[in-house]
């Protein structure tokens, strides 16, 4: 499942994991990454400088940092290179561990930059959480307390979600109201569980829900 910033992932996340499904997110691998003594930690300790750390508990500084990489790519991309592949080996763990636990239970991996990184191959079928560009700005503003200006330059740092919606293969529109989204959240676990039982396999074509 992938989405752009401010798109209401997590409000599909809690849906899907009411209906039974094991959501791994990846914000939550990535915050255990970097935390303090972590390898992903260590490495951006050794070009980070000392104000992106809290001075009591050496914690990463990730408001300051995320304004940082929005006008340095340079930045941006050694963070990344730090941090992804940290974050990738937490969400193997976990998913391991969560099979062991219960092989049939449906696992659903909260990925937002999912295309950005390439990795949209690795499953099954992708679920896009879906709301127009200008929704999210506005939402990224009321939710973080940010300006235009900068919500603007966070989604630039990713691909646009009219992209993201013309290759994913299912579709919640998390523009309307809650119920509205329910209805979509249980026509997507439907699809889902379907997969689950005869192991079929999505390579193309796109199911509005």
């Amino acid at each position: 499942m992938t989405g752009g910033i401010a798109s209401g992932k997590s409000t599909v996340a809690r849906l899907l994991e009411a209906k039974g499904a094991r959501v791994l997110d990846a914000d939550q691998a990535a915050r255990r990454a970097v935390e303090p003594g972590r390898p992903a930690w260590r490495r951006l300790r050794e070009f980070l400088s000392a104000d992106y750390f809290l001075p009591d508990s050496g914690e990463l500084n990730r408001r300051k940092l995320r304004r940082a990489i929005l006008d340095d790519p340079h930045l941006r991309r050694r963070v990344n290179e730090a941090v992804h592949p940290h974050v990738l080996q937490e969400m193997e763990a976990e998913w391991r561990r969560a099979v062991e636990a219960d092989p049939r239970r449906p696992v659903v991996f909260d990925i937002p930059l999912l295309y950005e990184t390439g990795l949209e191959g690795s499953f099954d079928c992708v679920i896009l959480v879906y709301v127009p560009a200008q929704v999210q700005i506005q939402r990224l503003c009321a939710r973080d307390g940010v300006s235009r200006p900068e919500a603007e330059r966070t989604l630039e740092m990713q691909l646009p979600i009219e992209q993201k919606r013309a290759w994913a293969n299912l579709v919640i529109d998390n523009s309307q109201d809650l119920e509205n989204t329910r209805r979509q959240v249980d026509a997507v676990w439907q699809e889902i569980a379907m997969r689950s039982q005869d192991k079929r396999t999505i390579h193309g074509g796109q199911t509005q829900a």
